[in-house]
C-alpha cells in the first residue's frame, strides 16, 4: 500500500487510520494470544507486532506470523547419549530472523561423565525438513582436554522427532576424508576423567 503525508488541517478519515497508521506501525502486545485476539479478522500482509513477554518481533507474511528476532535467546537443550557428570556446563543460544535459525553452543563435559554413545542436542526451533532426512547444517569441535587436541566435525540433523542434532567426526582413514558418527571412543575416548568440551554452530530453516 502507498504512504500518505498528512498536513495540518487535513481530516483524518477512518480509512486513513486503519490503512496508514494501524497497518503500517509496530503494534505491541503481551504475547501471541493477545496479538491474535486483537487482530482477528483484520490481518494484512506486512503487519509487525512486538511481543513483550518473549521480546520477539513478529511479522505477518500473509498466512502466518513469523518471528523476526533482533537478539540472542538463551536455550536449555536436552542431551542424549551422555551423562555429563560433575562440574559440567551447558550454554546454548539462538536467534531467529524469519524462518532462518542460527544456533550455537558450548557443552563442557564433567569429570565423571558416563554412558557415552552418540551425543545428540535438541534444537530450539523445529526444522523445516522432511522427516528422517539427514542434513549437514553447521560445524563444530570436540576437544580432548586430556590430550589438548581439537577434533573438527560437521553438525547434522539426525532426528526430527524430537528435533536433534549430532556432531560427526572427520575420518581420515580412507582415500578421501569422510564423516563418522561420534561414539564412545570416537574421535577420542570419552573417559570418566575427561573434562572434555563440545562447541558447535549451525544455521537452518525453521518450521
Amino acid at each position: 500500500m502507498a504512504y500518505k503525508s498528512f498536513t495540518a488541517g487535513t481530516t483524518a478519515l477512518a480509512s486513513d487510520m486503519n490503512t496508514y497508521l494501524m497497518n503500517q506501525s509496530v503494534m505491541v502486545f503481551t504475547n501471541s494470544t493477545a496479538r491474535d485476539t486483537a487482530l482477528s479478522g483484520v490481518l494484512t500482509e506486512g503487519m509487525i507486532a512486538y511481543l513483550t513477554a518473549s521480546d520477539h518481533y513478529t511479522i505477518y507474511n500473509g498466512s502466518a506470523w513469523v518471528i523476526f528476532d533482533i537478539a540472542w535467546n538463551a536455550f536449555t537443550p536436552t542431551l542424549t547419549g551422555i551423562t555429563l557428570g560433575t562440574s559440567n556446563s551447558v550454554s546454548t543460544y539462538y536467534a531467529r530472523i524469519g524462518k532462518t535459525v542460527i544456533y550455537m553452543g558450548r557443552i563442557s563435559v564433567g569429570a565423571n561423565c558416563s554412558g557415552v554413545t552418540q551425543i545428540t542436542v535438541s534444537l530450539p526451533v523445529a526444522p523445516a525438513l522432511a522427516i528422517n532426512t539427514v542434513e549437514t547444517i553447521g560445524i563444530g569441535v570436540m576437544r580432548d582436554n586430556t590430550a589438548g587436541v581439537n577434533y573438527p566435525g560437521a553438525v547434522r540433523i539426525v532426528n526430527l522427532n524430537p528435533n536433534r542434532i549430532a556432531l560427526y567426526a572427520n575420518n581420515a582413514a580412507g582415500t578421501y576424508l569422510s564423516e563418522t558418527s561420534q561414539f564412545t571412543t570416537v574421535p577420542f575416548t570419552w573417559a570418566s576423567a575427561g573434562n572434555h568440551q563440545i562447541t558447535f554452530q549451525c544455521t537452518y530453516q525453521g518450521a
